[in-house]
């Protein structure tokens, strides 16, 4: 229950409070109430000032059916490592003639690349973050891939420290990619 000081300032702040929201109304832009009843008891300040417009968020952005960029479909290649098998086919560096014919390379067999798309960029990467290797390479260690026709690429990479898992990558022309993972464990 209030006492008489509570309801006695609440009487003054009221007006007052009432004052502020008309003219905040005003300096806004905002309508102000076309007629404004009397008040006839104040019960708590939340109940003082009427909801007098709907405000509307700002659309969203995504909402407006604006491109997005290019669509990325990946594709699952099927990733063999066979290891250090005597092949001597890379060397380190870009363009990967750096110790050509002496480097025994890592190699790996990749099925499942879409005949019906041109390969623009193989990319291969270990998850030791050390290097990342490349045809056509470009600020990366080169890499040998030669088509071996029926959707069966062999790659050829120079090793660098040990990775647990490669990522192998096939960047088509037409925007899309594929993609494959092996553990070499």
């Amino acid at each position: 229950m209030l006492n008489k000081q509570q309801k006695h300032a609440i009487a003054i702040w009221a007006p007052a409070l009432l004052l502020l929201a008309s003219l905040s109304c005003q300096v806004t832009g905002s309508p102000a109430p076309a007629e404004s009843t009397p008040i006839v008891q104040v019960l708590s300040i939340t109940q003082i000032v009427p909801v007098t417009q709907v405000v509307t968020p700002t659309q969203n952005p995504l909402a407006l059916n604006a491109p997005l960029g290019p669509e990325i479909i990946l594709q699952r290649l099927n990733v063999s490592f066979l290891g250090q098998d005597g092949k001597k086919v890379i060397g380190s560096g870009c363009p990967g003639t750096d110790g050509k014919g002496s480097i025994v390379d890592y190699h790996f067999m990749v099925g499942g690349v879409d005949e019906n798309r041109q390969v623009q960029r193989v990319l291969v990467a270990g998850d030791n973050s050390t290097l990342t290797w490349a045809s056509p390479c470009n600020n990366t260690w080169a890499l040998e891939a030669a088509n071996q026709g029926n959707g069966v690429w062999e790659i050829f990479i120079a090793p660098s420290l040990p990775s647990k898992t490669y990522t192998i990558l096939f960047f088509y022309s037409d925007k899309t990619i594929a993609l494959g993972m092996v553990s070499v464990e």
